[in-house]
C-alpha cells in the first residue's frame, strides 16, 4: 500500500483491511496475506472522523492453486472519493476535486492582486 503526499496525515491512520468479512491488521507498505485457492472479497479503507471511512475500495479476487497476486491500494487525494485497489499502478482518485479546491483560492488570489494593481494604477 503506497502513501502519497498526504502521507504525513495518513501515516497516523492505519489502513483497515477486511478480507471475506474478517478485519485484518493492515499497515502502509507491503502486507503479505496467505490465502487458500478460491474466491475472496477484499475491502480496504482508512478509518477517520468525517467521513468515517476515507477511500473505500473493494475487489473480488480469484486465486488458483500456487498463485501469487500482488495488489496495490491507493488512498484518494480527496477524502470523499473512493480509493483505488487492483494491480499496480493504481490511479489517484479525487484528483479533479483536489485541483478544483486548490484552483478556487488561487483564482481568488489572482483576482485580488489584479484589483489591487488596478486600484493603485487608477490612483497613481
Amino acid at each position: 500500500m503506497k502513501r502519497h503526499w498526504l502521507g504525513a496525515l495518513l501515516a497516523l491512520i492505519t489502513p483497515k483491511i477486511i478480507l471475506n468479512g474478517h478485519v485484518m491488521l493492515g499497515r502502509w507498505g507491503r502486507n503479505t496475506i496467505p490465502l487458500p485457492p478460491g474466491q475472496h472479497h477484499l475491502h480496504v479503507h482508512l478509518p477517520y472522523f468525517l467521513p468515517a471511512r476515507i477511500g473505500p475500495a473493494d475487489l473480488t479476487i480469484w486465486l488458483q492453486p500456487g498463485m501469487a497476486l500482488e495488489l496495490e491500494y491507493r488512498a484518494p487525494l480527496w477524502a470523499y472519493s473512493r480509493g483505488a485497489l487492483g494491480t499496480a499502478p493504481q490511479p489517484w482518485n479525487g484528483k479533479g476535486c483536489m485541483i478544483t479546491l486548490l484552483a478556487i483560492p488561487a483564482a481568488a488570489l489572482v483576482l485580488l492582486l489584479i484589483l489591487i494593481v488596478v486600484a493603485i494604477l487608477s490612483y497613481g
